[in-house]
């Protein structure tokens, strides 16, 4: 290997983590220190000036391992679903998931057809892009907040687990083999595959992976049981591709199956820990990096009107979408903000399948670099809107003090 590729990944990573930790310390998630890493670094600012930094950005063995990113990031984000949760708030998960997402949807559709001409496969994928919730960060934001165990951050967690689970049949469709579908049979082709597979690894983890665990829970390390987590993980990938559906659904799918199966393991704290450290400390970064490398904001700037829609549609309508079925529900004022303002957040998933979009040909470089500083505005105010309408939530009485993490009478919840 040359010592100049070894330099990039250094690089890549060194950056990262740095501004990862930038701007952990200003309470926003560590992704938005990446993806600006990645701006940063790429062709249209750093590049620009530095020409020795040309062959990082068309080097195959970093971009090879960004796609292996993107596959451990989907593990790690499927050992994060706990059906236990999602079905302890169906309901309300249900009707905020449902709204949640109806509303933005229908908005980005009438906006991107009517202000902006988009139309097919590009104007369906953009108005899902403005209607989802980034699952992993949502979960990383409650969990660094001290509040994802109570019930208002059960509820966003399992409406966003819900949203997710649709966003992935969805894009599985639109994305198919990496061509996209046309006809009505091809759709419906791709629905079947789905479902198929769906089956398949139900079977699979219900008698197969069990078995498997059985035999790892004899062993005295968590690296073999780790090791197995990335081989099932590899399978399911590949026997999502054979279904005609997008690899990383079946690495998603895999971390769903091996949380449900591995929990009762003495090395399964093990497992999470050497994932969770390769695939945020190491892979996961590089691969949002990869995606900052193509936002160009020349044509950012270039398709200003279309980003202020966009980012007005992802922030109102999915705020707006949330706080509707939560005060239906009976939820206080304050705390439907407050969930709603965590519910407009995008980042990680909308990110993965922009970058697969892009790299398909569905969009192009003017609406991906779109989509990415729309992305990175949204996560960067959904933990500060959320903070604020907790806290009056919980001192004007709306939620009950257990609710929180300890403190004392007078110190309000989440450190503001």
């Amino acid at each position: 290997m040359e010592l100049s590729i070894l330099v990039y990944v250094l690089l890549i990573i060194a950056v990262a983590r740095m501004l990862g930790e930038v701007v952990s310390r200003m309470n926003e998630p560590p992704i938005l220190g990446e993806l600006l890493g990645g701006i940063l670094l790429g062709p249209f600012v750093l590049g620009a000036v530095v020409p020795w930094l040309d062959g990082m950005y068309t080097e195959k063995f970093i971009t090879d391992l960004a796609d292996l990113g993107i596959m451990f990031f989907m593990l790690y984000v499927g050992m994060e679903f706990s059906s236990q949760t999602m079905f302890a708030h169906m309901r309300r998960g249900v009707a905020l998931a449902a709204v949640g997402v109806g509303v933005p949807l229908t908005l980005g559709l009438v906006v991107g057809r009517a202000a902006f001409g988009l139309e097919g496969t590009t104007l369906l994928f953009v108005s899902l892009a403005v209607s989802v919730t980034a699952l992993p960060v949502t979960i990383r934001i409650l969990k660094d907040m001290g509040v994802l165990r109570t019930k208002t951050g059960s509820v966003i967690v399992s409406a966003s687990l819900i949203t997710d689970l649709g966003l992935l049949f969805a894009m599985g469709v639109i994305l198919g083999d990496g061509d996209g579908y046309s006809g009505y049979g091809e759709v419906a082709l791709v629905a079947v595959g789905f479902v198929v597979f769906f089956a398949a690894t139900f079977l699979v983890g219900r008698y197969l992976v069990p078995r498997v665990y059985s035999l790892l829970a004899r062993m005295q390390t968590g690296e073999a049981a780790f090791a197995v987590a990335v081989i099932i993980a590899i399978c399911f990938a590949v026997l999502a591709e054979q279904m005609g559906l997008p690899s990383f659904i079946g690495a998603f799918v895999a971390g769903m199956l091996l949380r449900e199966t591995g929990k009762g393991l003495r090395t399964w704290a093990r497992v999470e820990g050497i994932l969770s450290g390769v695939t945020l400390g190491f892979l996961a970064p590089i691969f949002f990096v990869l995606i900052g490398f193509s936002v160009d904001f020349g044509e950012v700037w270039g398709s200003i009107w279309l980003l202020v829609a966009l980012t007005v549609v992802a922030l109102f309508a999915k705020t707006v979408g949330s706080y509707i079925p939560m005060r239906l529900s009976g939820s206080g004022r304050n705390e439907s903000f407050a969930i709603g303002s965590m519910m407009m957040g995008k980042g990680a998933m909308e990110l993965v399948f922009a970058q697969l979009a892009f790299e398909s040909g569905m969009i192009g470089r003017d609406l991906f670099s779109v989509l990415v500083v729309m992305a990175f505005i949204s996560t960067m105010l959904a933990p500060i809107g959320f903070r604020y309408f907790y806290n009056k939530a919980v001192m004007n009485g709306e939620i009950s003090g257990d609710e929180g993490p300890s403190r004392a009478p007078d110190e309000p919840l989440l450190g503001i």
